[in-house]
């Protein structure tokens, strides 16, 4: 079962570096979205691994917390990121249409 969990992890984590790579090209982003958004990518990996793991091992209580103090932020972080990347793809579109 962990097997799988790590496999599907690191397609998630592959998936999700191709996709920031991919708006860093297209909307020409700063640093700060990208490690946002990359930051909080991780933080949500991390509480999954966390979370199936401490249910593996029969402590849900470690489960439910690790995805309290780590998903949480992770979220945080993502969104954020995402509403910077939103902001410059609204400006780069704005710039183009005059």
């Amino acid at each position: 079962m962990m097997g799988m969990t790590w496999y599907f992890i690191g397609l998630v984590l592959g998936l999700s570096l191709y996709v920031l790579f991919k708006l860093r090209i297209r909307y020409g982003l700063e640093w700060l979205p990208l490690t946002l958004c990359g930051s909080g990518i991780g933080l949500i990996l991390f509480a999954a691994a966390w979370g199936v793991a401490a249910m593996l091992e029969g402590v849900p209580r470690a489960a439910s917390m690790g995805l309290l103090l780590f998903g949480l932020p992770g979220i945080v972080l993502t969104t954020y990121g995402a509403r910077l990347i939103a902001n410059a793809a609204n400006l780069s579109s704005e710039g183009s249409d005059a």
